[in-house]
């Protein structure tokens, strides 16, 4: 045990020292050759934290005595809640509690709580460049190092403002988990003061900070359309989808983007009058197949968020940069999705299926208009921006961005057309999320 916590001491002065240099001087991931640390959308207005705190001794030994008490079970703990980067077990949370939920729920979710996230942690980040603080086992060499940092200072606690916003945002989508995110806020507090990476009084500052933050954003998406429900008509015009939409769904092209000028900003050229030829490659291809591997693979899998994620494990991306990808990431997909149904509700494209009653599809089809493709659309907007946040691995996003539309078509729910379409939208959607946030 000795000699794993001398490791973790070793290893995180290591880590810290490089976090430093390269956040100080290029962004390693993408093309920002100086980071601003400018938030996105909001700044919490606080009093001047102070690094100057006269309890800090009793601080230390109040972690000191939380170790002692330190056993295999709140190890693990400890190690659970200071994975990978702040965000990283808050994301899954908020799947598990839409998991959890039966029902509508809000499209807009995990964009507000990523964007928060990163607000926070740009704050944060800048006030750490100009305020040097040792970390409590740096200062007291009784104190135990349980897990990594790559912040260039101890000061303010960045992966609690992450908890905190998380706590609120998605306490805010879903209230009847309050309770279970009170516990879960509860271990992670505890959790962290045991690493020894930070004293309490800099968990609550990042708790202070945080909690702001996430009443910024929560007070946002009660602006943001995302909950309102349709109440229009559908077309009668055979050659044109048919059918009852979600009352939510059709909502979509409605919401308020965080980056488009419009929701019809990057709005395709209508659709083909004509779909013969696109539906006899489709019949040809069922004639050849009747099953599709990647048509299964990019409807059950969450492809692109296991993406992301294992990308900023791959290139060791500090808290901030993490977040910055995040934010970044779920931006991309909330203007990429309302770029798409834009689309489908203005032009109302006539599905595989109904344009050709005898065409059996390998996979259901949704119950929304086509044209242009949802999937490859989001597709689309996501590969670009991977590309620029990942410059490397831009031949890998393009390849997946094309199996992604592809397997629409062979799931034969999608004319190819659609999802020709939907990548070229998608592609600018993308292009636009990283502008504005070069801005």
């Amino acid at each position: 045990m000795a000699l794993t916590h001398q490791y973790m001491r070793i290893k995180t002065h290591f880590v810290f020292i490089l976090g430093t240099w390269l956040t100080g001087s290029i962004l390693l991931f993408g093309q920002l050759k100086e980071p601003s640390y400018a938030p996105f959308m909001f700044q919490m207005k606080t009093a001047a934290f102070s690094a100057e705190n006269a309890n800090l001794e009793l601080e230390a030994e109040a972690i000191l005595k939380s170790q002692q008490q330190l056993n295999d079970s709140l190890l693990q703990e400890v190690r659970y809640w200071n994975a990978a980067y702040p965000s990283y077990r808050w994301h899954q949370i908020m799947v598990t509690a839409g998991d959890k939920t039966k029902g509508h729920k809000n499209g807009g979710r995990m964009a507000m709580l990523h964007l928060a996230i990163y607000d926070a942690l740009a704050q944060i980040w800048k006030i750490k460049q100009s305020t040097e603080r040792e970390a409590p086992f740096e200062q007291n060499k009784n104190i135990k190092v349980l897990a990594e940092s790559t912040a260039p200072s101890a000061f303010i606690c960045e992966w609690t403002a992450a908890a905190a916003v998380s706590h609120g945002i998605i306490g805010y989508y879903f209230p009847e988990q309050q309770a279970h995110l009170d516990t879960l806020l509860s271990h992670f507090k505890e959790s962290r003061l045991l690493t020894g990476l930070q004293y309490e009084s800099d968990i609550e500052m990042g708790m202070e900070i945080g909690m702001g933050m996430a009443e910024k954003y929560i007070a946002y998406a009660k602006t943001d359309r995302t909950d309102i429900e349709w109440k229009g008509k559908v077309p009668n015009d055979k050659n044109l989808w048919s059918g009852t939409p979600g009352k939510y769904d059709a909502m979509k092209a409605q919401w308020k983007p965080f980056t488009l000028l419009a929701a019809d900003q990057f709005r395709p050229a209508p659709p083909p009058s004509d779909w013969t030829a696109d539906m006899e490659e489709l019949r040809q291809f069922n004639k050849e197949h009747n099953s599709s591997d990647i048509a299964w693979k990019w409807k059950s899998e969450p492809i692109w968020d296991n993406l992301v994620e294992r990308k900023i494990l791959e290139y060791g991306l500090d808290s901030f940069q993490a977040a910055f990808a995040n934010a970044v990431f779920h931006t991309a997909r909330f203007d990429g999705t309302i770029a798409a149904w834009d689309g489908k509700y203005h032009y109302w494209g006539i599905r595989p299926f109904q344009y050709d009653p005898s065409f059996k599809p390998i996979l259901e089809t949704p119950n929304f208009p086509g044209y242009p493709a949802g999937h490859t659309t989001v597709a689309g907007s996501l590969a670009k921006v991977l590309s620029y946040l990942f410059p490397n691995d831009t031949h890998e996003f393009k390849a997946l961005a094309l199996e992604c539309s592809e397997s629409r078509f062979e799931g034969g729910v999608h004319f190819r057309t659609d999802n020709e379409v939907g990548l070229e939208v998608g592609a600018k959607v993308g292009k636009q999320v990283w502008e504005a946030f070069g801005e």
